[in-house]
């Protein structure tokens, strides 16, 4: 999440969506000396590192139409055999239903699975239009819809789904039917949609031994912008029945004072900008945050920003994680 610093809501929002080029291990990285930070063993795994396999997609379902997240009615003649995704949240969710043959450039930010690496890439922020379209795609799938990116598009009569970043962990499974559908995967997609349920539900069903569920403090960036209710984030942590404080503020993307944090004394604090310089170091070294519960009882955890930041298949590593964290009696 390198220069995640978040200077307005919708700042929050974009660099959530894209994860803003964080580390592309599928493993969360270790949060401090003496803190076992690997769950149990995972029942689904979207491995960054191996290529996921690619099937073909069913012709048949095809002319259709798809509505996406800003209303607009996308029609498709015949699967999208070139795929340009400018979000790397969707990018992994076509590879895991087995799009991912069919994607031929993706954002500069995307690099899970390792095979995007070897594709074009396209800035999503301030995207052009004259390259998207010498790509000559059949889909274009964006996250945010810069300088009308998308009427653009279309006036060349380049299809684009226009998929904001889900609120919910509903909301991704929503997003990958839709692209299932969108790209001849249906059955793929609810598939993979199936196996992440039963994956959740696994992590969920233990909860029934868990202790009071402690506080938490999310941590976005440097400036204390954090996730609450409405949010992907805020989801994850609410399936964990962990007492959210920034679900006080009434704010998906609150920015918190240092004041407010202390005064909430949240039991955990997680971390998601290590790569702005943040760690439990620089947490401890805060000052008057010696007093907060997470400080005094070495509760401080630092979590990969993809996962905890990019809608998709890898929400089940980010529950499984964010568990291990929470609970580490129930989740070793």
């Amino acid at each position: 999440m390198r220069s995640c610093i978040l200077v307005t809501v919708l700042a929050a929002l974009l660099a959530l969506a894209v994860a803003c080029a964080g580390d592309s291990s599928s493993t969360a990285r270790t949060p401090s000396a003496g803190h076992d930070a690997s769950p149990a063993a995972a029942s689904f795994d979207f491995d960054c590192q191996a290529a996921a396999a690619a099937a073909a997609p069913a012709a048949a379902a095809f002319p259709l139409e798809v509505s996406d997240s800003a209303g607009n009615a996308v029609t498709l003649q015949e699967p999208p055999r070139h795929i340009v995704s400018l979000s790397a949240g969707h990018t992994e969710i076509l590879y895991a239903i087995g799009a991912g043959g069919q994607v031929t450039a993706v954002d500069n930010t995307s690099d899970c699975p390792a095979a995007v690496n070897d594709l074009p890439k396209v800035d999503a922020f301030s995207p052009s239009v004259e390259q998207i379209a010498s790509l000559e795609p059949d889909l274009v799938v964006i996250f945010y819809d810069p300088g009308d990116l998308q009427s653009s598009l279309q006036a060349l009569g380049i299809p684009v789904l226009n998929l904001a970043a889900p609120e919910s962990v509903q909301g991704v499974y929503d997003q990958m039917a839709l692209l299932g559908k969108a790209t001849g995967h249906s059955g793929d997609a609810e598939r993979v949609a199936g196996e992440m349920k039963e994956a959740v539900q696994d992590v969920q069903s233990r909860l029934g031994d868990a202790p009071e569920a402690p506080t938490v403090f999310h941590e976005i960036d440097t400036k204390y912008f954090s996730a609450g209710s409405g949010t992907f984030i805020g989801d994850l942590y609410g399936m964990l029945g962990a007492d959210n404080i920034a679900d006080a503020t009434g704010e998906a993307y609150p920015q918190m004072s240092a004041e407010a944090i202390i005064q909430a004394d949240p039991d955990v604090i997680v971390l998601a900008d290590e790569d702005a310089g943040e760690s439990p170091e620089t947490v401890k070294a805060r000052p008057g945050w010696g007093s907060v519960s997470a400080v005094k009882n070495d509760r401080i955890y630092v979590i990969d920003p993809d996962i905890i930041s990019r809608p998709g298949p890898r929400l089940v590593e980010a529950l499984r994680t964010l568990a291990g964290y929470l609970y580490p009696g129930l989740f070793p």
